[in-house]
């Protein structure tokens, strides 16, 4: 019967189309924002978005939060969780990548010890930062550890871990822990950890004020580039342990850096340091923001990253989340060896940041392929910097033909 032969046929439609439709149109579930996903491998017991990068619009694999031409985001809220992803960034544990011979254990909410480890990410030590809470490791991050598996070396004395601050060793390893009574005498300690690993001093100490976070994360950053060594101050007076190690004989000669302005670490310091010790320079800006493009174009000597034309890395933080930009200082260390920015807003990029990106956005004659190019890191999820702003920096980035950008 024909009719019997054109209901089969009907239903064998519908049928495929329902196959056509679940696959290529509705993916996963439908939450009412598209479908959220995770790109790349995360350690076992990590919450919320903790892999590499990660994002929630565009489909399962969650572009263009996650990702797009010349940006890649470590996503999530937790600074826990971004510094276990940086660390995979640094050192994948899945493939054939050499793991680091060390790693650095930070309370989560202790800024000031952060920066003052940061140095001990940089190599030779190459001990990338992980971040406990309350000072303990969290089931992630202890089960990171074991994956990173840092088994010691002759650079790092043969530690597997070294503890800054107020942290819980963790069992199984070799820990060197380095602590004091207060930040200063903690960053003093870290100093002399790193001249006894390194032998020798580092090639300059960078001053920053132990009460303004927002002003001292660029140190750690460059920390993690330079091995530099980070001390700090009050805002008129320098502590003694700073003084201390400024004072030591072989550092008489060591220059000396002071990031923020005037309101923030005075001249008075800068008086201090100088009868301390070595030549002393203000890296100033009006504002946080401002500071941080400042140190991203200086150079002193070895001291700055002068990044003035393109082909560099970059990392955006929000300015107000300060154990973010210290999380991050593992992807310093090596790759594109990003230097810090700030933003201070979740939707709107600074001006003077999106100024100075703009400033050295590469460009090409002829082959685009064969062009240099900049990266961008954002750290942090979609509620901390918004996908618009990252559209923003990936079109300041975006590498165009010579004559477009002669013209702008």
């Amino acid at each position: 019967m024909p009719w019997l032969g054109l209901s089969i046929l009907l239903v064998l439609v519908l049928i495929l189309g329902a196959f056509v439709a679940y696959f290529f149109f509705d993916v996963g579930e439908d939450n009412g924002g598209g479908s959220t996903g995770t790109v790349s491998k995360a350690p076992s017991g990590t919450t919320g978005e903790s892999g590499i990068i990660a994002g929630q619009r565009g489909g399962a694999l969650g572009y263009p939060a996650a990702a797009t031409r010349n940006t890649a985001r470590i996503s999530g809220t937790d600074p826990v969780d971004v510094s276990i992803a940086a660390a995979f960034a640094a050192y994948p544990t899945s493939g054939p990548g050499t793991p680091p011979a060390a790693v650095t254990v930070v309370d989560s909410a202790d800024w000031q010890s952060g920066v003052a480890a940061a140095t001990l990410s940089a190599l030779p030590v190459g001990a990338p930062i992980l971040l406990a809470p309350s000072g303990t490791l969290s089931a992630a991050g202890a089960d990171a550890l074991a994956q990173l598996n840092p088994l010691g070396s002759p650079d790092t004395g043969e530690n597997q871990v070294f503890t800054v601050g107020q942290v819980a060793p963790p069992a199984g390893f070799k820990v060197k822990r380095i602590d004091g009574s207060g930040p200063a005498e903690v960053a003093a300690a870290v100093a002399a950890e790193k001249a006894d690993l390194v032998d020798g001093p580092p090639a300059a100490f960078v001053v920053v004020s132990s009460d303004a976070s927002e002003y001292a994360t660029p140190a750690a950053t460059w920390a993690a580039r330079s091995g530099d060594v980070v001390l700090f101050t009050g805002k008129d007076e320098v502590p003694e342990a700073t003084l201390n190690v400024i004072r030591e004989k072989a550092n008489k000669n060591i220059p000396i850096f002071v990031l923020g302005p005037a309101d923030v670490v005075s001249s008075k310091v800068l008086n201090q340091l100088d009868k301390a010790g070595g030549t002393v320079e203000r890296v100033g800006g009006d504002d946080p923001e401002t500071a941080a493009v400042e140190l991203v174009r200086y150079s002193s000597g070895l001291f700055g990253w002068n990044l003035n034309d393109p082909g560099h890395g970059y990392t955006v933080a929000r300015t107000d989340r300060p154990m973010d930009a210290i999380a991050a200082t593992a992807l310093s260390t090596g790759g594109t060896w990003p230097a810090l920015l700030l933003t201070d807003s979740t939707d709107e990029l600074p001006q003077v940041v999106e100024d100075y990106l703009l400033d050295v956005k590469p460009g090409y004659e002829t082959d685009p392929t064969r062009a240099i190019v900049n990266h961008v890191w954002i750290i942090g999820d979609e509620s901390l910097i918004s996908v618009d702003q990252q559209a923003l920096i990936d079109d300041s980035v975006e590498l165009a033909p010579v004559d477009t950008l002669s013209e702008g």
